[in-house]
């Protein structure tokens, strides 16, 4: 507990304190503080005790008499706080030279310093759990004097005299030791780092610049705008977890107004009734448009002290481009079944090839042999069949077919195995088909004859049920029209794999708007559902189960010229893409098979062609496991539409659950098919692939590939920045919305603001610029351009210039070649031509 050490005699007359050199404030009976306007000003100070009226105390005026108090409020929580500082408060108050002013309460007391000659430092109030722990007192951030109450005012709530205490005397404060000196700095310090960086309220400033904005506003202003600063300062504090400081920096503002103060009571009811997380609230533009009202001017910051903070060069213009590609991702081989990732990994090493293409082949093989009538139940209701769309992006180099060869080479030996058996089959079916022919005719004859019309049907000859006629065994088919398919696929319940080595020709039917082929068709065929297709001249097909699986190869280039058409009725979105790295093709190191394990891949098929339609069931970890991954989607869902994903990826995203079980199918079939559920193993490792690989690939292959989630202002962004660094120092977004207008013509005003906002981050994330925005309340929005921009891109800049100027040649001299008029190009120099 603090020590209470010998009461001094306090000086007679206020005259004894300004002798001394001290600046005191007039205090009015029954407050600790000054209300009137203008008290905290040099000029305002008391000449003399005759000044003072009858009755009232005075106060210490701080940053006018060189010093400071350290204040304490709560004497326990103090100790501990200074302590983890290396301050030691008993240490202070039991020092030889110790001046203290009591108030005889519990738990408080104030320390008198004396500061470094010249020095102030704006006070700093700590604040731990709504409590005021202890204070640093001395000026305001402006510069202007804080106050506390001198010996032998009255304290408004004791009613006693506040009382000189500790070792030392009131005339020779001790300087402020420098342990406190220090945490005083630190504290000033990160509050100057903590910038408040908020950008639905379009301002970046710091709480120095609140608080000098709001010393420029009356207290005495109207109570609107009394109201509309404390929801602005609620709303600061709430976004950086100072709302104590935030009400203590409303209440000490109100305060000083005198007649409209309403008290600390009215101000603590009234601040609870704030919302910040409403929409609608009031933020920090308000507050500096008021300020500006009152004739506030946010000064504009300089452009090098900003960016001397920064410690590393602005980004490079060619590495923040490449920046803006994302790479393609990496498969993790870990996550597959053992049969499948060994045998892939040995053609991967044997073709040259990347590894994808085999897996994915593979992955397709066991499609195709697989019955698709199997189930996977994920929960009552849900169930999904062994349906995959598989397709690799790559160019025509990337040994796709080579690699994908060797994984689908078993399903034309079992096609090639059946043939026997369908030929006995169609031989025994003709006989039938005879039998039946002849029993039919004989039949007609008698319904025909005389007996026939005299008799009754008991009497007719027999005619034999004829059997349907067999079909051959077929597991693939390649580029097959949607009406072909459904009648392939009405004869083979089992379901079929659509093998297209290169894809291109069936992707120009499926987006030819004058195509005869039936979309749809192929849509159903991905649920493995029944399905009856209606033809003019053809009749009606009708197939119980229409189930087929695609795997098929395609150019990026293809993909991207018809990414939209595919895209619009979500049949793109039902393929797994691969991307397929570049580096990854390389010379093959052919492998013989009797050294590989073709074998057991082969068995493998062979044994999910044999195995019957069954219905599989999660097992209850193997539940508990989903559903924790369905809770991760609903909210990755929801981010990824506040994001903007785009509808494309979107339409991709939502089939994830679903995907999540046909994959889960799969594994299950490949390791344990004799197993009716499904293992907890299983299902974490398809999500970590669906999770570390599907999902970035549909944002590579969506957007990078097909542009569907383009950067292009990104990219448009970084050239127009670099070429005005040269110029000017300020860009405004009025500015950008001008030079952008190609780039945002079809977005409203809002979406043409936000759109650019969001551009500009990755320049300020960069190092290029730094937003500084003079009015936000009014959108106002400026950027200060880094002043070395210009210089450290120079050569980059006349790269740029020089590829515009022969691009330019090349324009004009192809028109002039072509006879064209020179007024397509006026404006152009025609000495280029010479």
């Amino acid at each position: 507990m603090m020590s209470q050490n010998t009461v001094q005699s306090h000086p007679s007359s206020t005259d004894a304190y300004i002798r001394h050199g001290w600046s005191l404030v007039p205090i009015p009976n029954g407050t600790k503080g000054p209300r009137t306007v203008g008290w905290n000003k040099r000029e305002n100070a008391l000449k003399s005790q005759a000044c003072l009226p009858p009755g009232w105390g005075i106060g210490l005026a701080h940053a006018y008499s060189g010093t400071m108090a350290l204040d304490i409020d709560n004497w326990d929580m103090a100790v501990l706080m200074l302590a983890e500082h290396d301050v030691d408060l008993q240490s202070l108050y039991d020092a030889p030279d110790a001046v203290i002013i009591s108030s005889g309460r519990q738990g408080r007391g104030k320390l008198i310093y004396s500061m470094p000659f010249g020095a102030t430092l704006p006070s700093k109030k700590i604040i731990r759990n709504t409590i005021t722990v202890y204070e640093l007192r001395c000026a305001t951030v402006e510069g202007s004097t804080v106050q506390d109450v001198l010996p032998p005012s009255i304290h408004p709530e004791t009613m006693q005299p506040y009382r000189w205490a500790g070792k030392g005397h009131w005339s020779r404060p001790p300087q402020l030791p420098h342990s406190l000196m220090s945490l005083w700095v630190g504290i000033i310090d990160a509050e100057k780092q903590r910038t408040l960086s908020i950008d639905e309220s379009c301002v970046n400033t710091s709480w120095d610049e609140v608080k000098q904005a709001l010393s420029a506003i009356s207290p005495a202003c109207s109570r609107e705008e009394w109201v509309q600063v404390g929801m602005a300062l609620h709303w600061a504090g709430n976004k950086t977890d100072q709302l104590e400081q935030a009400l203590h920096l409303w209440n000490d503002w109100s305060s000083q107004s005198e007649e409209k103060y309403p008290g600390e009571r009215e101000m603590a009811t009234q601040w609870l009734s704030f919302n910040s997380t409403k929409s609608s609230t009031i933020k920090l533009a308000t507050l500096f448009h008021i300020a500006r009202k009152h004739g506030w001017m946010r000064p504009t910051p300089d452009a090098t002290e900003l960016f001397s903070a920064i410690e590393n060069a602005p980004t490079p213009p060619l590495k923040l481009l490449a920046g803006l590609r994302p790479a393609p991702p990496e498969m993790l081989l870990d996550l597959w079944p053992d049969v499948l990732r060994n045998r892939a990994k040995e053609v991967s090493e044997a073709i040259g090839c990347d590894a994808v293409v085999p897996l994915f082949a593979g992955m397709a093989a066991l499609c195709g042999v697989i019955d698709s009538r199997m189930r996977l139940e994920l929960m009552p209701g849900f169930k999904v069949p062994p349906v995959l769309w598989l397709m690799t992006l790559g160019d025509p180099a990337d040994k796709k077919s080579p690699g994908s060869r060797p994984m689908l080479s078993p399903l034309r030996d079992i096609e090639a195995e059946d043939r026997p058996r369908y030929g006995k089959d169609v031989l025994e079916w003709e006989g039938k088909e005879a039998a039946y022919a002849a029993a039919k005719k004989s039949f007609l004859d008698w319904s025909a004859s005389p007996d026939g019309l005299m008799s009754g049907a008991e009497n007719a000859p027999h005619v034999p049920d004829m059997p349907p006629a067999p079909v051959p065994l077929k597991i693939t088919v390649s580029d097959v029209t949607s009406q072909k398919l459904v009648r392939l696929a009405a004869d083979r319940p089992r379901g079929l794999l659509c093998h297209l080595d290169e894809m291109n020709s069936w992707i120009r039917k499926i987006v030819d708007k004058t195509s005869s082929e039936d979309r749809s068709a192929w849509v159903v065929s991905y649920e493995s559902e029944h399905y009856e297709m209606d033809r003019v001249g053809a009749g009606s097909i009708h197939c119980d189960n229409l189930a087929v699986s695609i795997y098929g190869n395609v150019q990026p280039q293809v993909f991207r010229q018809n990414f939209t058409a595919l895209a619009a009725d979500g049949l793109l979105q039902r393929f797994i893409p691969a991307i397929l790295r570049p580096e990854s093709t390389k010379l093959g190191t052919p492998i013989p098979d009797h050294l590989t394990s073709h074998a057991a891949w082969e068995a493998t098929l062979r044994m999910t062609y044999a195995l019957p339609a069954q219905t599989y069931k999660l097992s209850t970890e193997a539940y508990h496991v989903f559903r924790v991954f369905q809770s991760w989607y609903e909210s990755a869902k929801q981010d990824e539409r506040l994001m903007d994903s785009g509808s494309e990826y979107m339409t991709a995203f939502g089939k994830l659950e679903g995907l999540v079980g046909r994959l889960c199918l799969m594994f299950h079939v490949i390791e344990s098919p004799f197993i009716p559920t499904v293992s907890a193993d299983v299902v974490e490792r398809v999500i970590d692939l669906v999770r570390g690989y599907i999902i970035p690939a549909y944002k590579y292959a969506f957007g990078e590939i097909g542009g569907a989630t383009t950067n292009v202002l990104d990219h448009w962004m970084i050239e127009h920045i670099i070429q005005i660094s040269g110029d000017t120092k300020i860009v405004t977004l009025s500015d950008l919305r001008r030079s952008a207008k190609r780039q945002i013509e079809s977005k409203t005003d809002a979406q043409k603001n936000q759109i650019i906002e969001d551009s500009m981050v990755l320049l300020e994330k960069s190092g290029w610029v730094i937003r500084t925005d003079v009015d936000p309340y009014n959108r106002k929005i400026t950027w200060m351009i880094h002043p070395e921009l210009p210089t450290q891109f120079s050569e980059y800049r006349v790269r740029v210039l020089k590829a515009k100027q022969r691009h330019s040649d090349y324009v004009y001299r192809h028109a002039y070649k072509l006879g064209k008029e020179r007024k397509i190009v006026r404006g152009y120099d025609p000495k280029v031509l010479d």
